[in-house]
């Protein structure tokens, strides 16, 4: 998933400080799921030239680092000293990847003909991506067949690992594409005895990451059970007497 932010940086400041990234605790401005791509743009003066755009995301923490210089350094001084910017990477930046907490973000722009000189800074939250889905199955006599249904909240594709009863091995269920909210039938063709068998889901894979259930206690992990009832025994049948 692809998301956007645009600012416009158009006030002339100069000799602007550049607050101190120490704000743990401030609330975040931007919320994004892990795994999502921030597309930062801003929308300034043609005149600029692309290399007087400087971008910084910071890990949110009493050291913080830059998460897009390879180097993980922080400029040295807490200002900007015309004649001293580092090189940047234009009006436009991606940023993917991210693991969940809290970063700070800051854009510097400048441009000597104008003697302008901006910066701003705001608070950006990556959350975990989380697995929602509603699992339910048939009910039937024995001997019938049963399906199992797997109803997710998202977009797809997903790989589905499960397990049947005292299955050691576990099954997978590939489903492809990008469907939205899709629900998978996965048909059970073994028999299974009278009674309640568990069905387990043990781990699910999506365009994210992988969620893994195999070290979990049996009773925690996504599942349900799958009934099967005794055949109907024959009665006889009266009539009732007037």
């Amino acid at each position: 998933m692809t998301k956007k932010i645009a600012h416009n940086i158009t006030t002339a400041i100069l000799g602007f400080f550049l607050v101190l990234l120490t704000v743990a605790n401030a609330s975040a401005q931007i919320v994004i799921e892990e795994c999502d791509t921030m597309t930062f743009s801003v929308d300034s003066r043609p005149s600029i030239d692309d290399l007087n755009f400087v971008w910084g995301i910071y890990t949110a923490s009493n050291q913080p680092k830059d998460v897009l210089d390879p180097a993980g350094t922080l400029d040295p001084a807490l200002y900007f000293v015309d004649g001293m910017y580092a090189s940047g990477v234009g009006r436009t930046v991606k940023v993917t990847g991210l693991a969940p907490g809290k970063y700070y973000v800051r854009i510097h722009v400048w441009d000597e003909v104008s003697c302008t000189d901006n910066i701003e800074m705001y608070v950006m939250e990556v959350i975990e991506s989380t697995l929602d889905m509603e699992i339910f199955a048939d009910s039937v006599c024995i001997g019938e067949p049963t399906n199992v249904y797997i109803r997710f909240t998202g977009v797809g594709p997903y790989d589905v690992y499960y397990t049947i009863g005292d299955q050691v091995t576990p099954s997978v269920y590939n489903l492809n594409g990008k469907e939205v909210d899709p629900e998978i039938t996965i048909s059970i063709t073994q028999p299974l005895p009278v009674g309640e068998t568990k069905f387990w889901v043990m781990k699910v894979t999506d365009d994210c990451k992988v969620y893994s259930f195999e070290e979990v206690a049996p009773e925690e992990r996504p599942g349900t059970g799958i009934l099967i009832y005794p055949k109907p025994t024959k009665q006889p049948i009266y009539l009732k007497e007037e």
